[in-house]
């Protein structure tokens, strides 16, 4: 069986005033490493770090820049550029930034450079990918050279999970040489200084020595998306890659036998899920009692016992164990053939055929096909189409994915909000799924400021969401890493970054 690497500890995002416990003591770079490559199982959307959506974007762009907050392996949220953070009221999040901080042309970051970015990636007309993450800040007001306070509309109990992924970016660079110019040269304040992207061919970077933790071991970093899981798998085993991800469970118990790697698997953030496509002119798939069909007739317990060798824990709706309105006392739809059966007459349905789409390329694939087994097992009529991957996000965004569609969402800042935002917002990247009440639910469970109250709220939406049955819940996901021996002191993260800071020659 896999090592389980069991690395979740997650703590609630009510946290008030933390500050980083990372070391910035000066790395000496002794055991210095030529060149670290990293497979991707795709390419990154953007390197311009206010369009990077997906986790594997996150990643690409994490090594460039910094925010104002990051979360530890472990979950915990932390000062990066901020060196602490507290709410001075329900509107506002004081932030003290960390002096003496360099863009990789020399730029000095301070309370200037955080007005500017925030106030650029609230600028609708710039049509940046995760601008609607951000619409709930109202403005920046600078209190001195190194604090600000970041004002939201209505209270926000996330917004220092949230920050995470606002890059800062330099604003007399930007200004000077335009937004289309820095898209496809970035600057930042992170480890490593960008070289070339070349598309669905390479990323690369070099290290930036100056670093305000201090310099990395690696000096030259590229990321080579390589989407087929053999080649991938490959590429490492030859020495061409030293790190892949997104293995499939039977591969990675092969792997695990090699002794020139080192084999993980973990629990994530991501929540797995088959939506169904509700922007669709289709009384079926409006129908509650066909969902709840739908739910009833697939055996989750055995996808994950049996397809994913234990590596995955089934929830009762999108929410995980350590989001906020988690309610342990809610049990996963039970696999239920007869009431499955029954659900369905009560539906009307009448014989459609309908689609099941899944991206192309994943290791999903098998999952997504024994749903399929299992929903014909009760009299419905179902086809998987396997369909690339920005196709499949633009149609989720679009409401003209197929009647069906294995989809996921986890990341850095997943959380209750973030899941029931943007997976099941109305008008949301990643839902076809409307419903006001729910969102107005939503919106009064993040602002509540008293943190149980707040908990009822969300737990009310978990119970409403679980009852209104918008998507076939499945699992939370884990995720595997393979690492070449050659190296250590790399930690895989739940949130599915890869992070290559401390990482070191294996002596």
């Amino acid at each position: 069986m896999l090592k389980k690497f069991l690395i979740f500890a997650f703590v609630c995002m009510f946290l008030i005033g933390c500050s980083s416990n990372e070391s910035d003591a000066e790395k000496t770079g002794s055991d210095e490493i030529e060149s670290f490559t990293f497979a991707l199982p795709i390419d990154t959307q953007a390197i311009e770090p206010f369009n990077g959506t997906s986790t594997t974007s996150a990643t690409v762009i994490y090594q460039m820049f910094n925010a104002l907050t990051r979360t530890s392996p472990e979950g915990e949220v932390q000062g990066d550029l901020a060196e602490s953070f507290e709410r001075i009221d329900e509107l506002t999040w004081q932030f003290k930034l960390r002096e003496n901080v360099a863009f990789h042309n020399g730029e000095e970051f301070n309370a200037e450079t955080v007005k500017y970015s925030v106030e650029r990636m609230l600028d609708t007309s710039k049509q940046f990918g995760l601008t609607s993450d951000y619409l709930f800040i109202d403005s920046v007001e600078i209190v001195d050279d190194y604090t600000v306070n970041i004002i939201t509309k209505e209270p926000n109990n996330g917004t220092p999970l949230s920050l995470i992924y606002l890059s800062m970016v330099p604003k007399e660079y930007i200004e000077e040489n335009g937004d289309e110019y820095f898209a496809e040269n970035p600057i930042g304040t992170g480890p490593f200084k960008f070289q070339e992207y070349a598309k669905d061919a390479h990323v690369k970077y070099e290290r930036y020595d100056d670093y305000f933790k201090g310099k990395v071991n690696i000096k030259e970093l590229t990321f080579k998306p390589i989407p087929e899981e053999s080649s991938r798998i490959a590429a490492l085993e030859s020495g061409e890659v030293d790190l892949i991800t997104d293995v499939s469970i039977n591969q990675l118990n092969r792997l695990e036998q090699a002794e020139n790697l080192v084999v993980e698997s973990f629990p994530t953030t991501r929540v797995s899920y088959i939506g169904f496509n509700m922007r669709k002119d289709s009384e079926l798939i409006q129908n509650e009692s066909f969902r709840k069909a739908l739910n009833y007739a697939v055996n989750v317990d055995s996808i994950i016992e049996n397809l994913l060798e234990g590596n995955g824990e089934t929830i009762p709706a999108i929410f995980l164990s350590h989001f906020n309105g988690y309610n342990s006392g809610i049990e996963p739809y039970a696999y239920d053939v007869e009431k499955a059966k029954e659900l369905l007459e009560e539906s009307g349905y009448d014989g459609e055929s309908l689609e099941l789409a899944i991206a192309a390329n994943t290791k999903q694939l098998p999952v997504v096909e024994a749903v399929a087994d299992m929903i014909r097992e009760i009299g419905v009529n179902v086809e998987v189409v396997q369909k690339e991957n920005v196709l499949m996000r633009e149609e989720v965004a679009a409401g003209t994915i197929s009647d069906l569609y294995f989809f996921n969402i986890g990341g850095a800042y997943n959380s209750s909000e973030l899941m029931s935002r943007i997976g099941f917002g109305s008008v949301q990247r990643y839902s076809t799924f409307f419903n006001s009440e729910m969102d107005e639910l939503r919106v009064a469970a993040n602002s509540e400021m008293d943190e149980e109250k707040s908990e009822q709220l969300w737990q009310d939406y978990q119970n409403n969401i679980y009852d209104i049955a918008p998507a076939i819940f499945l699992y939370q996901e884990y995720a595997s890493n393979v690492l070449s021996s050659a190296y250590t002191n790399y930690t895989p993260r739940g949130d599915e970054l890869i992070l290559l800071e401390d990482i070191e020659k294996n002596e």
